[in-house]
């Protein structure tokens, strides 16, 4: 039996060996991290196999546990052959004996306390070997500091529930919500298990949990492109946490391993704070950090797009329009959206896949638009769900071209999927899209995916697995695309924002934060998402419209603030009043962008239960260098709301509310749909 303690920064890492229970003489290797100081006894936790491994064939450990998790079967017996640690993390290497070896890699960040981890396999054996599950990451040894460690009794468990317009919401569940509790013998497993199947990975859940307690907070993100889990599971008094690939039992994924022949996980993103918005802010700004993208996009340029204009009917008319409204504001990109393409007597929202440009909408060409786009100095940038054919296209009956179920072309109403894998959708895709790109001088690209193909595919050893390698050549494109055009500019969307996942984002500058357009719950929304992207890859929506009263104008650029501003609406018809309005907050904008990219999240606070009868406010507040920026939104709410400014004073507003600065505090006169922003500074600043 062994015990080994590593100290990176101000977590510790504890490996211990430790008996396989109801299994004689075998043991196995777990994994725990806590805050330095926290575990005073780290031999007393209770770990199981920091490598998760179901082979078809093996044996359950647990009882009743077939169904519930494909976790601790008899290929997680495992035995360190070799460890090796740096102050950069630690690599150990095991084997069940019987010819299956594994790498489990701990890389660690220090600027941000970031943990990576992912495991490799090899399979040296004689026998081509079915996993079913491989888990990127497994910890164990999970308790609760007010129980002495010695059980899970007031742990919470923090997730992100996302559907379509509502990306990212987090949920806060005691562990005894969740019947995370042993039984009175101390006997049967309890498991959560979730995740989301097919290729939308933020549906459902965004692959994201915190395990939390005062003082403690464990944070986990996975690399998703396709269908993935996590697990929380309790046997006897030990608790683990675990997830990646989605297994067998979850997302219909097996691969065959040849001799000789290796896998490697995904990767799971692993931090260890003392509170969740430490944890959320670390893996933002590890993310950030990551992040190789085209120069103009450091400085969080202004994005219009007109789609909210013209609702799928761009022409060459209607654009000089808005490009000759859009002069004297500092919008440095133009984004031609969806209905470029339409055929003839056709709609455009069924007729992706040919991608032949309309000559009814353009009769001069494309190319005559972009032209104009970058002679008033902005970036072009065009719409494709490439992906992707519709019922009214012609490569919806190109079914050689087309992923099956069962021999059947899959269909989603009107939408069927290229298979990626295959050479001839390559060429038909290059020809279509990257020529264009090229040809046309698009420098920005907006990737739109607009369903999912759910279990999987054909063409593998299982369904999960030809989804997961369809979602594979997916993201493969992202490096061919900027391969092949160093300077574009990619924005990740699917109905808004159903594929962000740390994968596909540190390929894209920036992504749709979400299809919220124009309706009350936008702030709510971006905050969430905040928590999990960095800001300067998170566009908003801030949507104009003639005649709006000036609060909604403010409610949106405020609510904008919160990451990168996407201008759409009614552009073309602001009087020269709003257009100072929408300048000032431009203007502000500009002051305050150090903050939006490279600051902490100091609070989210928002008391709204239902975003569809909005009743209560937000107040997000973000610091950078000494200066906080506060963000307030009212819904259904009139309030008078107090912000203690901590030695800070107002330096600028962009606002139409009443407020004061008094005795050390912020008094906000709150009226239904209304919003400021404010600029706070250090007062000895």
């Amino acid at each position: 039996m062994f015990l080994k303690s590593f100290t990176f920064g101000n977590t510790e890492a504890y490996y211990a060996e430790t008996p396989v229970a109801g299994q004689s003489g075998k043991t196995t290797v777990g994994l725990a991290l806590y805050p330095r100081g926290y575990c005073a006894s780290p031999e007393q936790l209770v770990y199981d196999s920091l490598v998760q491994v179901a082979f078809r064939g093996d044996d359950t450990l647990v009882d009743y546990s077939s169904g519930i998790t494909m976790r601790n079967r008899e290929g997680s017996v495992l035995s360190v052959v070799e460890q090796q640690s740096g102050d950069r993390g630690v690599l150990t290497c095991l084997t069940d004996g019987k010819g299956n070896f594994y790498t489990h890699h701990l890389e660690y960040e220090p600027a941000t306390q970031v943990f990576t981890m992912y495991v490799d396999y090899e399979n040296q054996s004689a026998e081509t070997r079915t996993l079913e599950m491989l888990s990127s990451f497994s910890l164990s040894g999970i308790a609760s500091a007010q129980s002495g460690l010695q059980s899970v009794a007031g742990l919470r468990l923090r997730r992100m529930r996302s559907a379509w317009s509502r990306e990212c919401r987090v949920t806060d569940e005691m562990f005894s919500d969740l019947a995370m509790e042993p039984s009175w013998a101390n006997y049967g497993l309890k498991c959560e298990r979730w995740g989301q199947v097919g290729s939308m990975p933020n549906r459902g859940y965004y692959p994201f949990v915190a395990v939390e307690e005062a003082g403690f907070c464990l944070g986990v993100q996975l690399e998703a492109p396709a269908s993935w889990q996590m697990e929380l599971c309790l046997e006897r008094n030990g608790c683990a946490l675990s997830g990646g690939q989605g297994d067998f039992e979850f997302a219909h994924w097996c691969k065959e391993i040849f001799p000789q022949e290796r896998y490697r996980t995904r990767k799971a993103f692993v931090t260890v704070k003392y509170d969740f918005l430490s944890a959320c802010n670390a893996f933002v700004h590890f993310f950030d950090s990551r992040l190789n993208v085209p120069s103009g996009e450091e400085d969080l340029p202004v994005i219009f797009n007109e789609y909210c204009t013209t609702w799928g009917n761009p022409t060459e008319e209607n654009i000089d329009k808005i490009l000759d409204a859009l002069k004297g504001l500092p919008v440095e990109t133009f984004v031609i959206d969806a209905g470029w393409y339409k055929p003839e007597g056709k709609e455009w929202g069924n007729a992706v896949g040919d991608w032949a440009e309309s000559k009814e909408v353009f009769p001069n060409g494309i190319s005559a638009v972009t032209d104009k786009i970058r002679a008033a100095g902005m970036r072009a940038g065009v719409w494709f769900e490439y992906e992707i054919a519709g019922r009214d296209s012609k490569a919806f009956f190109r079914e050689e071209l087309l992923l099956k179920r069962g021999g059947k072309t899959i269909t989603c109403k009107n939408r069927r999927f290229f298979d990626l894998r295959l050479p001839e959708t390559e060429c038909y895709l290059q020809e279509r899209l990257v020529n264009f790109l090229k040809e046309k001088h698009f420098t920005y690209l907006k990737i739109d995916y607009n369903d999912a193909y759910g279990l999987g595919c054909d063409g593998a050893e299982s369904l999960g697995e030809g989804g997961r390698q369809v979602a594979e050549k997916s993201v493969c494109w992202l490096d061919k695309l900027r391969r092949e055009i160093p300077e574009l500019v990619i924005e990740n969307c699917s109905s808004g924002g159903s594929r962000i996942e740390p994968l596909r984002m540190n390929k894209v500058s920036m992504c749709s934060f979400s299809d919220a357009h124009e309706c009350a719950e936008i702030p709510l929304v971006a905050a969430n998402v905040s928590r999990v992207i960095p800001a300067r890859q998170s566009q908003i929506w801030a949507v104009l419209r003639k005649g709006e009263p000036d609060s909604r104008t403010v409610y949106s650029l405020c609510a904008a603030f919160i990451g990168r501003i996407c201008l759409s609406g009614d552009v073309t018809e602001l009087t020269e009043q709003k257009r100072e309005l929408l300048l000032s907050g431009l203007n502000f904008y500009a002051e305050v962008k150090d903050i939006v990219r490279f600051g902490d999240i100091a609070e989210i606070d928002c008391n709204v239960e239902y975003y569809r009868s909005p009743k209560g406010r937000q107040v997000y507040r973000k610091e950078y260098n000494g200066r906080q920026l506060v963000l307030v939104h009212f819904l259904e709410c009139r309030d008078e709301l107090e912000i203690p400014l901590d030695g800070y004073r107002v330096d600028c507003t962009y606002t139409d509310l009443n407020f004061e600065e008094a005795d050390g505090r912020l008094t906000v006169y709150g009226e239904p749909f209304h919003a400021g922003a404010f600029l706070l500074v250090k007062e000895n600043g």
